[in-house]
């Protein structure tokens, strides 16, 4: 059995400072506005004298000390991203507390070699989240736990050498409650060989079995099972800013921060994303008594945008593109203050590539290049449809109905184009306004565009009718193919006549 422990000492301010680093002293606050208290703080806080239960002005008396608020999504997040570098090693992980994670190695000897190999790879996966941890490795997960709660860096620990290697441990790293804290160190109980070498059944008699539990601990000699923590079905990375944003370009930098983070956490599962969802809070002005009952109906405090990509990917950079381009298209319209970016995770889709180039232009490229013509052309046309895509025809007989859908290699609707005779008909959007003569109730002439010309063939008519139920979609028509023929040029056009307005049409021209 071989179980790796990754502990981040002073959890609360690594996960404050991860996403944007401070150099020296850090002290976090939490409580009621009224009375702010230091909750955490690092190793040069203390030396500084900072003391956790210190109110924010005795804080302040410190000098060089950074004060910040305590933000739970911040731990949240950093403890996603801790157990995202456990997952990347093993299948079976187990959350043990904020900040520290344990995982089951058993069997990977084979892949990633002994302890003294993985102890790194585990180091290095936690400080690419920027987190600077502690490991420890053991045959079991406390004293893998253990060893990484009190020895800095690296500790190995050998099967059988759990009592030994943890004996100068002090006590408080098993996190006893404070009475038991208050009675051992009244023992001159100080650390984990003094609490080893006490009798089991006074201990029991006197503790409990907490105690008898506690000295098990101290020996290293706990065998348990690993309570493994559930796969999350979202990825998400919230910030909360200390100015409001207004502007694209700064806001790009930090939704590229965000989206880093999350493509990190999906490749360290061997995973990707083809859903993406920006949710934007805006700033709310309260000396404006403005309020999210009061913002008008085209203003709401929650800005939001979703992308799904017809391909999964991995790369951060990709996904910001896209971001731009709809952010660019639909901006928010007061400054954010508060963003989450949210992803769900996919299986990476491999594909066969040539030898020296690939087969079809790259996913990723095609996508930034549709969303750039969306930008361009617009998302929807008048009636609603998709201006880019792949054009489908609908099951009606209503004339001119299709729809656009989404570009993807995975639909069925998008087959290859095969070689036809038929023509292909150039739809006039709108129809052209004509005037049509007739003769024995057929077209001879018609004239539209500021031109007349005469019918060399008709063909027709064909009548058509459907939704009668709807004054708005009905439709009753009766449509010609006809061969015209102006100022020696000939050309083949459909027109058609509305029943509903009694006006005459030119809907095309044949190809």
């Amino acid at each position: 059995m071989l179980f790796g422990c990754i502990h981040v000492p002073d959890f609360p301010v690594q996960a404050a400072l991860r996403r944007e680093p401070i150099p020296g002293p850090v002290a976090l606050l939490d409580g009621p506005e009224s009375l702010l208290k230091v909750v955490a703080c690092n190793d040069l806080a203390r030396n500084a004298g900072i003391d956790i239960g210190m109110t924010k002005l005795e804080a302040e008396v410190c000098p060089g000390v950074a004060l910040r608020k305590r933000v739970i999504e911040d731990e949240e997040s950093a403890q996603a991203a801790l157990l995202d570098c456990g997952y990347s090693f093993s299948p079976r992980v187990e959350s043990t507390c904020p900040g520290t994670i344990i995982a089951d190695l058993t069997g990977s000897e084979r892949l990633l070699g002994d302890g003294r190999n993985i102890g790194p790879l585990l180091l290095d996966r936690a400080e690419a989240c920027n987190l600077k941890a502690n490991v420890g490795i053991a045959a079991n997960p406390d004293a893998a736990l253990c060893a990484a709660r009190g020895f800095r860096g690296i500790t190995i620990i050998a099967s059988g050498d759990e009592a030994v290697r943890l004996a100068h441990l002090p006590v408080r790293v098993l996190k006893p409650t404070p009475e038991t804290l208050d009675i051992l160190d009244a023992w001159g109980i100080r650390d984990f060989q003094s609490l080893a070498a006490l009798p089991p059944i006074p201990l029991t008699q006197r503790l409990g079995q907490y105690g008898l539990h506690l000295q098990r601990l101290a020996k290293g000699g706990v065998e348990r099972e690993l309570v493994p923590a559930e796969a999350p079905t979202l990825f998400h990375e919230d910030i909360e800013l200390e100015e409001a944003v207004e502007l694209l370009e700064p806001l790009s930098f930090i939704l590229n921060r965000l989206l880093e983070q999350l493509t990190a956490r999906l490749r360290a599962r061997s995973l990707a994303t083809d859903h993406v969802q920006a949710d934007l809070f805006l700033e709310v002005h309260p000396d404006r008594e403005l309020s999210a009952a009061s913002l008008p109906d085209s203003i709401a405090p929650l800005h939001q945008r979703a992308l799904k990509l017809p391909v999964p990917t991995q790369e951060a950079k990709v996904l910001l593109k896209l971001l731009q381009l709809d952010l660019a298209a639909h901006p928010p319209q007061a400054p954010v203050k508060k963003i989450r970016i949210e992803v769900r995770p996919a299986r990476i889709r491999l594909t066969q590539t040539g030898l020296f180039q690939p087969l079809a232009p790259e996913a990723q490229k095609l996508e930034i290049t549709l969303a750039r013509l969306r930008a361009v052309a617009g998302e929807t046309d008048t009636e609603g449809r998709g201006r880019v895509g792949f054009p489908v025809i609908l099951d009606s007989h209503r004339p001119d109905s299709f729809e656009v859908l989404p570009v993807g290699p995975d639909r069925d609707d998008q087959r290859a184009l095969v070689a036809s005779s038929r023509l292909a008909l150039r739809w006039f959007r709108p129809a052209v306004a004509a005037s049509v003569e007739l003769m024995n109730a057929r077209p001879v002439a018609v004239q539209f565009r500021r031109k007349k010309a005469r019918v060399v063939h008709a063909t027709g008519p064909w009548r058509t009718s459907g939704a009668w139920w709807d004054a708005k979609e009905s439709w009753n028509r009766d449509e010609w193919d006809v061969h015209l023929s102006v100022d020696g040029a000939s050309g083949l056009y459909r027109i058609f006549l509305d029943h509903r307005t009694g006006q005459w049409f030119v809907e095309g021209m044949y190809d």
